[in-house]
C-alpha cells in the first residue's frame, strides 16, 4: 500500500485518539492506586491500534496480487495477546482476588485500541464512556447494592512509635468494627497491616489523598 499523506495524517489521528482514550481510562484506575495506570492504558490502546491498522491495511498488496490471506488474523489475536497481560495484575491475597477489574479494563482498553485503528471512531469513543461508567461512575451505588461487604485494605507504616496506633484509630473512625487480619513487623521497624473494612462511605478511594493526609502510610492498596 502506498503511504500517502492522507493516509499518515488519518493513521496519526487513530493513534492519537486511542493514546487519548487509554489515558482517560489509565488515570481512573491511577487515582485508585492500581498497579495498571496511565501508561499501561496508553501502551495497550496504542499498541492494539496499531494491529487494527497493520490487520487493515498491512496486507492490501497481498490480496491486489490476488493471494488469500485472512488480514483479520493480526487483530484476533490481540485478543489472546492482551489476556495474558491483563492475567498479570490479578492476584490472590489473603484468600481474595485481587485486580481484576484492572485486567477486564486491560482487556477492554484493547477493544477500544483496535476499534480506533479500524477508523470506527464512534464505537472507540462510546466504548471509553462505557469503561469511566463502569469504573467510576456506577462504583459506589454498586457497593451499597452489594451491602458493603468487607473491603480489604493493605498498608505499609513507616517505623516509628504510635504510628500503628494512629492508623487503627484512622480506620476505626470509618469502621468501628474494623478486623486486623495480618500484622507483619520488619527488622527496619515498618510494619504491614491488612485490615478488613465495612462501610457505606469509600474513605481511601483516592489513595494518594489518603497518603498525603496520613505521611507515615508509605504503600497503601485496596
Amino acid at each position: 500500500m502506498v503511504e500517502t499523506w492522507e493516509f499518515v495524517g488519518i493513521v496519526s489521528l487513530r493513534l492519537f485518539a486511542s493514546l487519548a482514550c487509554g489515558a482517560v481510562v489509565g488515570f481512573e484506575r491511577k487515582r485508585r492506586a492500581k498497579k495498571a495506570g496511565i501508561r499501561t492504558h496508553c501502551l495497550v490502546a496504542l499498541g492494539a491500534a496499531i494491529f487494527g491498522i497493520v490487520s487493515k491495511y498491512g496486507f492490501l498488496d497481498v490480496l491486489v496480487e490476488g493471494n488469500s490471506a485472512d488480514i483479520a488474523r493480526v487483530a484476533a489475536n490481540v485478543v489472546t495477546g492482551v489476556s495474558f497481560l491483563g492475567a498479570g495484575v490479578i492476584f490472590l491475597r489473603n484468600r481474595s482476588v485481587s485486580g481484576l477489574t484492572t485486567a477486564a479494563g486491560i482487556w477492554s482498553v484493547s477493544a477500544v485500541g483496535l476499534a480506533f485503528g479500524c477508523g470506527l471512531y464512534a464505537v472507540g469513543v462510546v466504548g471509553t464512556f462505557g469503561m469511566i461508567f463502569c469504573q467510576y461512575v456506577i462504583y459506589r451505588p454498586l457497593r451499597k447494592l452489594e451491602g458493603h461487604t468487607p473491603r480489604q485494605v493493605q498498608a505499609r507504616l513507616a517505623p516509628g512509635e504510635g504510628n500503628l496506633e494512629a492508623f487503627v484509630e484512622v480506620v476505626r473512625s470509618i469502621d468501628k468494627e474494623v478486623t486486623v487480619n495480618s500484622l507483619t513487623k520488619h527488622p527496619d521497624g515498618s510494619i504491614d497491616i491488612v485490615c478488613g473494612i465495612r462501610s457505606a462511605n469509600d474513605p481511601v478511594v483516592d489513595i494518594v489523598d489518603f497518603m498525603n493526609k496520613h505521611p507515615y502510610v508509605t504503600q497503601m492498596n485496596t
